[in-house]
C-alpha cells in the first residue's frame, strides 16, 4: 500500500474505532479518490479496520483495480446501492458511516439490504482533508501556474468587441493547452455593470472600452482545483475605479500581512472587511474572504465571521475580498495561499496592479 493511501486510510480507522464504527462507505467522487485513487464515476468504497473494499460495474473493473490496487474490487451486476447493503450485511456491521452527500433514494436501498444503524461521518472526513500533504500542495500550485499563465495570455487577447464567452473559452483553452484536465464549474467572466455579480458567468455580452472585466478561473490538476481572480480595465480608468480597486486591493494585502499558521479564520476575514467597511462599503462585501479547496472547490475551513477554526500547516485556503456596485460594476482580487509552520507561502505570482487595457 502507498504511504500516502496508508496514511489517510489510518487516519479514517482512528476515526472509525473512536466513533464505534465497524464500517464506512463511501460513494463521493472526492472521497473515493482521496482513499484509494479510483477516479470511475461510479464505485463504492467500503473500509473496515481490516479491509479495503471497492465495488464498481463491469465498465470500471479494470480501471479500478490499476488505480486503487491496495483495494479488493468487487464487480456488481444488479444496482450499486443493493450491493452495498449487502456487503456490509455480510461482514455483519452493526454500526456503519456514511456521508452527508448520500441521497436519500441511496441509502434507502442500502437499508433494505442491511440491518446496520447509519450515522454520519462527514465532519471527520472533511478534519482529515483539510491538511493537505506535499503530494495535494503541488498538484494546487501547478493549477494556479496554470491560471497564471492563462491571465498572462488573455492579457493580450482581450480588446474591446470581444465577448464574455470568448474570453472565458480563450482562458479555457489556454489552461487545457497546457495541462489542465478541466476548469472549475462556476468560472466567472464578468464586465461591465455585470462585473458586480460575484458569480456572473460569461455570456455573449460584448466588452466595451471603460469597463472593468473580471476573470475568477481555476484550472483543475489530477483532481485538485485552483482558484485565481484578478480585475482589469479596458481603457484609462475613472477616478471611481481606481477607488473601489484600490479599497480591496488594500483589503486584501492587509490579510495576507496578517494571515499565517495560529490565526483564527474569522479574525482573518475581519482585517478585509473592515477596511472595506470603513471606506464605506460593508454592505457590498456580501461573501467570506476566502475558502480552503482541494478535490473540491469549496472545502473548510471558510475565512467569515462564523467560522473559528484555527489556520493549521497544510491548509490551502483562498483570500479574495470584492466589493460590488449593483448597476456599475465591481473588482475582487484572489490570491491563493499555503499556510506553512511558521508563515504563509502565495502560490499566486500574477500582479496585483491595476492593468489597464489598450482599447486600440
Amino acid at each position: 500500500m502507498s504511504v500516502i493511501n496508508k496514511n489517510r486510510l489510518n487516519k479514517l480507522r482512528v476515526v472509525m474505532e473512536r466513533m464505534g464504527m465497524d464500517a464506512v462507505f463511501i460513494v463521493s467522487k472526492e472521497n473515493r479518490r482521496y482513499f484509494s485513487g479510483f477516479t470511475g464515476t461510479s464505485g463504492t468504497l467500503i473500509i473496515t479496520q481490516n479491509e479495503e473494499l471497492l465495488l464498481t460495474d463491469f465498465r470500471y473493473v479494470e480501471q479500478a483495480k490499476a488505480e486503487a490496487p491496495e483495494f479488493e474490487v468487487i464487480q456488481h451486476t444488479g444496482l450499486l446501492q443493493e450491493a452495498v447493503g449487502e456487503k456490509l450485511e455480510s461482514l455483519h456491521a452493526k454500526k456503519v458511516g456514511m456521508e452527508d452527500s448520500l441521497t436519500v433514494g441511496f441509502l434507502r436501498e442500502v437499508k433494505n439490504k442491511s440491518s446496520a444503524a447509519y450515522h454520519s461521518v462527514e465532519n471527520e472526513m472533511n478534519e482529515i482533508r483539510k491538511i493537505k500533504d506535499e503530494n495535494e500542495i503541488e498538484k494546487i500550485k501547478k493549477g494556479i501556474e496554470l491560471c497564471d499563465l492563462a491571465f498572462e495570455h488573455i492579457l493580450s487577447f482581450i480588446k474591446p468587441g470581444l465577448t464574455e464567452k470568448e474570453i472565458g473559452l480563450e482562458l479555457e483553452y489556454i489552461m487545457k493547452k497546457n495541462g489542465a484536465e478541466g476548469i472549475k464549474a462556476n468560472h466567472v467572466i464578468a464586465s461591465g455593470e455585470r462585473s458586480a455579480l460575484p458569480h456572473g458567468a460569461a455570456t455573449n455580452r460584448v466588452v466595451n472600452t471603460g469597463e472593468f472585466v473580471k476573470m475568477d478561473i481555476g484550472a483543475v490538476v489530477d483532481g485538485y482545483f485552483s482558484d485565481f481572480t484578478r480585475t482589469v480595465v479596458i481603457g484609462e480608468p475613472t477616478e471611481k475605479q481606481l477607488e473601489i480597486y484600490h479599497i480591496v486591493r488594500t483589503a486584501q494585502e492587509e490579510a495576507l500581512r496578517f494571515i499565517g499558521p495560529g490565526k483564527v479564520c474569522s479574525e482573518v476575514d475581519e482585517v478585509a472587511r473592515s477596511i472595506i467597511r470603513e471606506a464605506g462599503y460593508g454592505e457590498n462585501f456580501g461573501h467570506s474572504l476566502g475558502h480552503a479547496l482541494g478535490l473540491h472547490i469549496h472545502e473548510k475551513p471558510v475565512m467569515r465571521s462564523t467560522d473559528q477554526s484555527i489556520l493549521e500547516p497544510g491548509m490551502v485556503i483562498t483570500v479574495e475580498p470584492g466589493i460590488y456596485l449593483p448597476g456599475w460594476g465591481g473588482v475582487r482580487i484572489e490570491d491563493l495561499v499555503i499556510i506553512r509552520e511558521d508563515r504563509y507561502e502565495n502560490a499566486t505570482k500574477a500582479t496585483k496592479e491595476l492593468l489597464v487595457i489598450d482599447p486600440s
